[in-house]
């Protein structure tokens, strides 16, 4: 065997990044020579690539990463669970949130293949770097607490879902604090069941209507000003997370809730006045305006309904919503860049959630120091087309 070594990436690296492999030969310096790299997905086979040495050192350098990023998924989105409870889903290590891959390097030579001379496997998990630190961040920095980078705080009105995710191994139990308009603890609930955590990631929501059925009876009510939720692992407290409660809005509230940096869903809340529009796309022909009669040119019946000179026989219409957010403080802005940057979003309108596209923002790094409060827009194509009367 002349594959001498294979070093592959270690550590909790990203699909959505680089994924470099290198090998080296001791036969790199003869003419014609080619790495071969053969990339798998269990049983399935994802590329093979034959790479010519570097030049200056002889070894074979191959960058799965786009290819395996391919073989993820952002289906697995589930925002409701048997009734309403806090834990939602947790998505599984085979290609949601992670995947796990192998390597099998071999040769060519003057026109001879040998394959698999050397393999390893690599299990690269599903976030994104940021525009800084990039390589030196992982989820691993999240154990046990909650996998976002938005402040551990948030708004919602009674009955408002607020998809928050965790990252943790083993069995815990979800805990409730619950205080008055004076500030005072009214009293800490328990969720009625635990929750073992197998996979590393779960998805959760801690809206009011959720801890409510986790607690088994209606904790959250109009004489709760805020409430704290934590889990619990081993009588070991995880972080809080603190929902205030709005309990007047003058809005209809429109969540948008979008895949975020480490490849789970969080809830951006728009609570100020959102609008509707609709454009329609019309296909037309043109005829003449009247008709011959045996003595005349008619150009209306005896009804008085004048004959159409442009036929509307097709139409395609499409919506956009202009949504608003409230003031966002500095955290929340420069956490709500993931939502202009992510791959897939959900808007919830009247209790069903329509997979949307953000096609316009007023978006930026804002800072109260540089800005003053700034209200946040974004426009969102509703990606559900319509189409009229045929004629």
């Amino acid at each position: 065997m002349s594959i001498s070594s294979l070093i592959n990436p270690t550590g909790e690296v990203s699909v959505q990044d680089d994924l470099w492999h290198i090998a080296h030969s001791t036969l790199s310096g003869q003419t014609d020579f080619k790495y071969v790299f053969d990339i798998y997905n269990g049983a399935t086979q994802l590329i093979r690539a034959k790479v010519f040495p570097e030049p200056t050192n002889g070894r074979g350098y191959f960058n799965a990463g786009k290819v395996v990023g391919n073989e993820m998924t952002f289906a697995w989105f589930t925002p409701t669970a048997s009734g309403m409870a806090m834990a939602l889903y947790q998505p599984n290590t085979s290609g949601e949130v992670a995947i796990t891959y192998q390597v099998r390097v071999g040769e060519e030579l003057t026109g001879t293949t040998t394959l698999n001379l050397a393999s390893g496997s690599v299990t690269a998990f599903n976030y994104v770097p940021g525009p800084f630190n990039r390589r030196q961040i992982t989820t691993s920095a999240f154990a046990q607490k909650y996998l976002t980078n938005r402040p551990r705080y948030a708004t919602a009105k009674i009955g408002e879902k607020i998809l928050v995710p965790f990252k943790g191994t083993g069995t815990h139990r979800m805990f409730i604090n619950t205080y008055n308009y004076g500030n005072s603890l009214i009293a800490n609930s328990e969720a009625t069941a635990t929750t073992n955590i197998t996979t590393g990631y779960l998805q959760m929501d801690i809206g009011s209507a959720a801890v409510n059925s986790a607690v088994g009876s209606s904790i959250i009510t109009d004489s709760v000003k805020y409430y704290d939720v934590y889990l619990q692992k081993s009588s070991v407290n995880t972080e809080t997370f603190r929902v205030y409660l709005d309990c007047d809005p003058r809005y209809t509230t429109i969540n948008l809730y979008f895949i975020n940096q480490y490849g789970m869903f969080d809830t951006a809340r728009f609570g100020l006045a959102s609008r509707l529009n609709m454009n329609v796309e019309r296909k037309q022909f043109e005829r003449r305006d009247f008709s011959f009669a045996n003595g005349s040119v008619n150009y209306y019946d005896s009804n008085n309904v004048y004959r159409e000179s442009v036929v509307n026989f097709g139409s395609k219409s499409e919506w956009q919503y202009k949504l608003t957010m409230d003031y966002p403080t500095d955290a929340e802005y420069q956490w709500l860049a993931e939502l202009i940057n992510t791959p897939q979003v959900y808007a919830e309108i009247d209790g069903d959630f329509y997979p949307v596209s953000i096609v316009e923002t007023n978006y930026e790094y804002s800072k109260y120091q540089n800005n003053r409060l700034k209200v946040f827009e974004v426009t969102i194509n509703l990606n559900q087309k319509r189409y009229g009367f045929q004629r």
